[in-house]
């Protein structure tokens, strides 16, 4: 199963599921820029163009409504797609048989395409840093190797996910206390406060408190995951079985489906700490494992 993970098949499906997310993480951004665009602009232009906070008001309307309908929309397509295609490479690794034929899928044709030259897929997965996805230890167990490879994932996206809150939560406060403090500093009145600054940016807002709401709740199911699954591998007198193992990963399957997008600039700047921690969690449940099926 190490070696089946760096294979070329595999490590095309990687490649592919990898890009998918990002032309999805671009609708996302697309939405965004526009929010972030009102959210600054509002208090700016209500400061110094009183009359057009009306206009304001109305842009930021609109853009929440193609935000949650078509770019909305374009995002959780691209999304089904990467999580259909990071399933494939789940059950090629673990040897998993495909229980449910996926319409969202791309064909072998798209993923073709979308991972590139075959010839080259070792190098693009090297610099990505795509080679040893799953902390697989060689002399685990192949239902224990799994096991802790699907906590691993779960963990890993929890830890991900709970920093990816604790930062937007951060900026959105800090925006709102500086919002605020300008428009003390500049004098506004309360209708202009309300009409000017406070009504324009009610749209991002929602979208930044949905955005957190639906990371911290992704993040708090991935965790029970990750607990339910380690919970198994330590108190479990019998070997995990196949069928433990599937619904575990259909489980999988449908938070990838729906989890919010990570900033890509977050995962990079997290990933050295993360892997370090995910591998030292799975050395010791593979060790503590592996000693209870000693005995």
């Amino acid at each position: 199963m190490r070696e089946r993970q760096n294979h070329t098949d595999a490590l095309r499906l990687l490649i592919a599921q990898r890009r998918i997310y990002n032309v999805a993480k671009r609708w996302q951004s697309a939405r965004w820029v526009g929010v972030m665009i009102i959210g600054i602009a509002a208090p700016v232009l209500a400061i110094v163009v009183p009359q057009a906070a009306v206009v304001v008001g109305a842009i930021a309307g609109a853009w929440l409504f193609f935000g949650r309908t078509a770019f909305a929309w374009g995002e959780t397509l691209k999304m089904g797609r990467a999580a259909a295609v990071q399933e494939d490479f789940d059950r090629y690794v673990f040897a998993m048989p495909v229980t449910i034929a996926r319409t969202t899928a791309p064909t072998r044709e798209d993923i073709a395409a979308i991972a590139g030259d075959r010839a080259q897929t070792l190098t693009i997965a090297r610099r990505e840093k795509l080679l040893d996805w799953y902390p697989i230890s060689l002399g685990a167990s192949g239902a224990t190797s799994v096991a802790v490879s699907q906590r691993a994932n779960a963990a890993y996206s929890d830890r991900l996910l709970r920093a990816t809150v604790a930062v937007w939560a951060s900026a959105s406060l800090g925006w709102a206390l500086l919002m605020t403090i300008v428009s003390l500093a500049a004098g506004l009145s309360l209708g202009t406060f309300l009409v000017g600054v406070l009504l324009p940016v009610l749209p991002a807002c929602l979208d930044a408190f949905e955005y957190i709401r639906s990371t911290f709740l992704a993040a708090r199911d991935r965790r029970d995951l990750a607990a339910t699954i380690e919970s198994r591998l330590l108190t479990g007198a019998a070997l995990v079985d196949g069928q433990e193992l599937l619904v575990w990963q259909e489980r999988i399957y449908e938070l990838r489906q729906t989890t919010p997008q990570i900033p890509n600039w977050l995962y990079r700047l997290l990933r050295p700490r993360n892997e370090a921690a995910m591998h030292a969690a799975a050395e010791d449940l593979t060790r503590g494992r592996s000693d209870e099926e000693d005995v």
